[in-house]
């Protein structure tokens, strides 16, 4: 989709453009303000208006920031020749400024080598806060690839009073211990980080990812009681309670605390998210009733979870038909109706697993580009609207150059529209392979509950015919003693 063809006709029906140009740079201001803050949204917005009214003046080193939002669109290829062509005699600062925005925009899209292309063209400095953020991007991409000691060299480069710091600190010490798997090092780093946590304003969702990390490294090393102190210091509500959760099963299921370890699995069955932790938990919650002797139990919990991911395969296989049919369409791309998805999706399960996948950054992204797209299409439709009630005001000699700016906008508007389209039929493939990827994990928890469940009642006949011998050996125990005592009574 060429969209950016679509924003710069978006001018064509413009009024005489103001030539003050404190007024052009206040508003290219704003826009800029806007993009720094990455809210590309409000910065198209008010580049798009100040562009229908021509009070901008879009000069090259302008343009050069203009582009980086396009970035936001897909239109990678041509916002690459357009920032080539628009910044090659710009100053250096606007021409370093603009590659990182370039760079920071593909690293964001996980275009790893055009990112990294980009960041090489970097020739100045930048501020302290953009070249810290390059390292650490530089880093990141580094570990992603394995190649651990380019990331360690890359994150060394920021500031131990960066306002990055913690988050940094943190991916050192697992490239060092994916490096030399030293488990001791790598306790002592995220002890260190843990303890930052407690006397730092750092976001939630870094101090839980640090607190689990933690939590597994002392599990893996064999100190239960400290991973579950680690553990408990996750967030209830956050993205990884259902690992701390099973972080917590493990660790009392060791200590042989099977009451807590079953009450945590219980609880963990009740979160909102079928996930594999609480997949998992229907299978240990048995073998716990096991360990507290109560074999009654285990045997209907084992049978349970065998009918629970029997139904939940029929289950997920109907609504991926469904959902393939197009039955959800209408609903797929409003948050609104996402967030009351018990409306149009009468089974529980499935609605609490619709409601997981408007969490995910894919289905955001696509949800964000889908209203965005809209707006643009509104846009167009204004813009056409004008152009043809001005149609009698037009001057003879113009009309040939009138038809094909409706021509052209015509041509911009289909292509909206099939960019709408395509976010459309994106959010259904979407949510089919994510019910796909959760019907697979459940048949292979099926499997595993179901060979359980088998070796559950091998056991128990086992334990039954042990009970038998060691009955008919009591039996022939008492019989020989009693023969015993009759011969010596004879002599």
């Amino acid at each position: 989709m060429r969209l950016l063809a679509a924003m710069i006709l978006l001018a064509a029906s413009a009024q005489l453009a103001a030539t003050e140009q404190d007024v052009s740079d206040l508003l290219f201001s704003e826009i800029m303000f806007y993009r720094l803050q990455d809210n590309n949204f409000d910065a198209i917005s008010h580049y798009l208006d100040a562009r229908d009214k021509k009070t901008i003046d879009l000069n090259k080193n302008n343009m050069a920031y203009i582009a980086s939002v396009y970035l936001n669109y897909d239109l990678h290829s041509q916002v690459t020749s357009m920032l080539d062509l628009l910044i090659k005699n710009s100053s250096s600062a606007i021409r370093d400024k603009s590659w990182f925005y370039l760079g920071k925009l593909h690293y964001e899209g996980r275009r790893v080598d055009s990112a990294v292309e980009a960041f090489s063209k970097i020739e100045g400095k930048l501020s302290v806060a953009d070249q810290e953020m390059k390292y650490i991007m530089h880093g990141i991409m580094a570990m992603n690839n394995q190649r651990y000691e380019t990331a360690i060299k890359e994150f060394s480069k920021v500031s131990l009073t960066s306002a990055y710091a913690a988050y940094v600190k943190y991916n050192l010490a697992v490239c060092k211990m994916k490096q030399s798997n030293d488990l001791a090092a790598f306790e002592m780093s995220l002890t260190g980080l843990a303890n930052q946590q407690a006397s730092a304003s750092h976001s939630s969702v870094f101090s839980d990812q640090v607190y689990t990390t933690l939590g597994y490294v002392l599990l893996q090393k064999g100190y239960y009681q400290q991973s579950k102190v680690a553990f408990r210091k996750v967030s209830a509500g956050g993205h990884l309670a259902s690992r701390a959760l099973q972080g917590m099963i493990y660790a009392s299921s060791e200590l042989r605390q099977y009451e807590i370890a079953l009450n945590l699995s219980l609880r963990l069955i009740k979160l909102t998210i079928g996930n594999e932790a609480v997949h998992h938990a229907y299978i240990v919650i048995p073998y716990l009733l096991q360990k507290l002797n109560n074999t009654e139990k285990a045997l209907a919990f084992y049978q349970h979870a065998v009918e629970y991911f029997d139904q939940q395969r029929l289950d997920l296989n109907r609504y991926i038909k469904k959902t393939r049919a197009g039955e959800f369409d209408q609903y797929l791309l409003e948050l609104d109706k996402i967030l009351h998805v018990h409306e149009w999706i009468e089974d529980r399960e499935m609605s609490r697993l619709f409601r997981f996948v408007s969490t995910l950054d894919e289905w955001r992204d696509a949800v964000y580009k889908f209203k965005e797209m809209q707006f643009i299409e509104k846009r167009l439709d204004d813009v056409f609207y004008e152009l043809v009630v001005a149609e009698p005001d037009i001057v003879s000699h113009k009309i040939t150059e009138y038809k094909q700016v409706l021509a052209d906008i015509e041509q911009s508007k289909s292509q909206v529209k099939e960019s709408i389209v395509w976010h459309q039929e994106f959010a259904r493939h979407f949510v089919i392979n994510t019910l796909q990827s959760q019907y697979d994990d459940v048949t292979d928890y099926l499997s595993q509950a179901r060979f359980a469940l088998a070796q559950f009642y091998d056991s128990q006949e086992q334990k039954q015919k042990q009970r038998e011998i060691d009955g008919l050996l009591q039996q022939q125990g008492a019989a020989d003693r009693e023969n015993n005592a009759y011969g010596k009574t004879a002599r």
